[in-house]
């Protein structure tokens, strides 16, 4: 009996090589690797950016205060390159970006030459609690300025987001843009500087809108913003629920109602005034906050030139349980948005939609998703990365191409998408509430997320991946260019 056994477990383990093999065939062409330190264990909420100009890839994290790596290989590998603030470390919630050309002429300390400026943000612990931290460096993260007062409110700040419009000469003349919402009233902030992150002024993006105040008052959900990379204009995001529910269903403090509304606003005078207009409202009976809606705005290539802007989140039309991903665009600056269509080709559960767009009309989409409906804990239920990419993303009806981007579990449990609350209803929020993905120089797209395997409540760690079986998201790009890095790979 032992020869028959030897040869069907051969011809098994033939079986479950091939079938691996198949699997493997639908993942991403590319390479992962783990971002962060062995030592933490509690990383989570990655952001990424990209040196266009030379490859370079910034990750920053939060765990238990602001992390920050840098690769020059293209994403082999990764150097840390810690923000030293003799206030300790702050409370998390980091977005990073990349901004014009480092203002010296030689190396000094702090700075040096041929490089761009990067800008992290985060929400600090002190000086100033809730208060938002901005550091910055021109030395790729080996020093770090940190201004303590980039953003400030009285009725604190939760969520703020980063962007750049980086200036073509001396990064001290960089646009940068700071969005958030406050925990009082939720009006969506948006600080502005001219000077590199110097000094900021704050705007509240519903001055000039009363149905934005109306529909948005007491409760929002801030949900990123961009800058047109050939105009300077722009754009923020959040996502609410309707006066009724704002006002009757926790006002800001237990977000038990549905989140059903998208709302953009678009600044041409960078970020003085703002006009604001409804992407998209499923009604009270659906949700878009799992979490969080994003947006991007694509490159005309033509100088002065708007480009497209496009939305993306999670929402349950089809079916209480049913979670898809939603994708809109806009070709007139955001005053008019195209019906959503659904993005992913699968069944289950989509989360944390995260998007970047490279030339006209093409964007590339990272997700969260899972097999199951209702996924749980007790249940175990197997989470993974998804990668899609559209290059007509401008037509009414967008072809998109979707494909793994995990090569196995990320995650087991459910997923809560409800921020802090998640500690009333004792829901899983071992991700916390975000993902990124960024495009580089030969057009090919970064992607980063919270990993954690297969082992329920396990230690968390950020993972990179590079993606190369795609279309370019940049026309006229160098493929060799993609996933290296100056050092090359």
């Amino acid at each position: 009996m032992r020869r028959p056994l030897v040869t069907i477990g051969l011809a098994l383990a033939l079986s479950v090589s091939f079938f691996a093999m198949s699997a493997l065939a639908d993942i991403i062409s590319g390479f992962t690797e783990k971002v962060s330190p062995d030592s933490e264990t509690n990383a989570t909420e990655p952001s990424v950016a990209i040196d266009r100009a030379d490859g370079t890839i910034y990750v920053a994290w939060q765990a238990s205060g602001t992390h920050v790596a840098r690769s020059d290989d293209g994403g082999r590998t990764f150097v840390q390159t810690p923000i030293m603030n003799p206030f300790g470390n702050d409370i998390g919630d980091v977005d990073v970006r990349v901004g014009g050309p480092t203002p010296c002429m030689t190396a000094n300390t702090g700075c040096l030459p041929g490089t761009h400026r990067v800008y992290v943000t985060s929400l600090e612990r002190l000086p100033f609690l809730l208060q938002t931290h901005l550091a910055y460096s021109d030395d790729r993260g080996a020093n770090w300025t940190i201004n303590n007062v980039a953003a400030f409110n009285p009725s604190f700040i939760d969520r703020p987001w980063l962007a750049v419009y980086p200036s073509k000469t001396n990064a001290s003349a960089d646009h940068v843009y700071i969005s958030y919402h406050d925990f009082t009233a939720s009006q969506i902030w948006v600080a502005s500087s001219s000077d590199g992150g110097q000094t900021f002024v704050q705007t509240n993006v519903f001055a000039n809108d009363p149905n934005a105040e109306i529909q948005s008052f007491c409760n929002t959900v801030p949900s990123g913003i961009e800058v047109d990379p050939q105009t300077g204009e722009v754009y923020v995001q959040w996502i609410t629920a309707d006066p009724a529910a704002n006002t009757t269903q926790g006002c800001n403090i237990t977000q038990i109602e549905n989140f059903h509304q998208v709302w953009v606003a678009h600044s041409a005078n960078n970020g003085v005034t703002w006009d604001a207009h409804p992407v998209f409202d499923g009604g009270a009976g659906t949700n878009t906050d799992d979490i969080f809606a994003t947006l991007a705005v694509d490159d005309s290539g033509a100088a002065g030139v708007s480009g497209n802007v496009y939305s993306v989140f999670a929402d349950n039309l089809n079916g209480a349980s049913v979670f898809d991903i939603w994708f809109s665009h806009s070709s007139n600056r955001g005053s008019m948005w195209s019906l959503p269509v659904k993005v992913n080709s699968d069944k289950g559960t989509h989360f944390f939609p995260w998007i970047a767009a490279g030339s006209t009309g093409r964007v590339d989409f990272i997700w969260l998703n899972s097999p199951d409906y209702t996924p749980t804990d007790a249940e175990q239920s197997p989470w993974y990365v998804t990668f899609a990419q559209t290059t007509n993303g401008t037509a009414a009806s967008p072809k998109f191409n979707q494909t793994s981007a995990s090569s196995s579990v990320m995650h087991v449990g459910g997923i809560c998408t409800n921020g802090i609350f998640c500690s009333i209803s004792g829901g899983n929020r071992d991700l916390a509430d975000s993902i990124s993905i960024a495009i580089d120089r030969g057009g090919s797209a970064t992607l980063v997320w919270t990993d954690q395997g297969q082992v329920l409540h396990g230690p968390t760690w950020i993972t990179s991946g590079c993606v190369t079986s795609q279309q370019t998201a940049i026309v006229g790009a160098k493929p060799g260019l993609s996933c290296k890095g100056p050092a090359g790979p």
